[in-house]
């Protein structure tokens, strides 16, 4: 999962790198995004219906923590309910409060104690809320932003962001060639 402030889930909040989970206050201050792989330990997060959700069970918020994707990304979530109660977590891709069936994909179904889903992110991209659909639960939302598939979240593979780019380093290499090339004139002796 591309994250920003994602974590281990066993994160010294002091330290500026722990497992590489980009939680570190310097991680935060650059705004580095590790993208992660299957094979990586999944996200934790924590859910209780009074605080919201934390990525521990002493990080609470509501809203919970920003969540980053890419599109096509396989995700696994690892999902705590601290308060016995039931809960779920879902993309609310439309802000109706409801799991439709477009978002029924990113529905991890119901937990009471520890739960872990993955599932592979679909192709909407924007800033989208997760949540919890129970009654009760609306301290259980948060923040997900969905970025297109792709390096720095697929602006290199925009065809015309890409060509721009392009053309302004060729003409900034050209004109650098040709202040180096011009012929140079002596400069002239002053004036006696």
């Amino acid at each position: 999962m591309g994250r920003t402030g994602v974590g281990c889930g066993a994160h010294d909040s002091s330290a500026n790198v722990c497992c590489g989970c980009a939680r570190g206050p310097l991680a935060r201050f650059l705004r580095i995004a590790i993208p992660a792989t299957a094979a990586e330990s999944p996200t934790y997060l924590y859910a209780n219906r009074s605080t919201g959700w934390g990525f521990s069970n002493t990080s609470l918020t509501s809203p919970g923590p920003n969540l980053e994707v890419e599109v096509g990304e396989h995700v696994t979530l690892n999902l705590t309910s601290l308060d016995g109660r039931n809960h779920n977590w879902f993309i609310d891709y439309n802000g109706n409060s409801v799991v439709d069936a477009n978002e029924s994909y990113s529905d991890s179904g119901t937990f009471r104690g520890n739960l872990q889903y993955s599932f592979t992110v679909g192709n909407q991209t924007g800033t989208f809320v997760y949540r919890s659909r129970f009654n009760g639960d609306g301290n259980l939302w948060g923040n997900i932003t969905v970025r297109p598939a792709g390096f720095l979240g697929g602006l290199l593979g925009n065809p015309l962001l890409l060509a721009g780019i392009v053309a302004v380093i060729v003409a900034i290499v050209a004109v650098a060639i040709w202040a180096r090339r011009r012929p140079r004139q002596p400069e002239e002796p002053p004036a006696e």
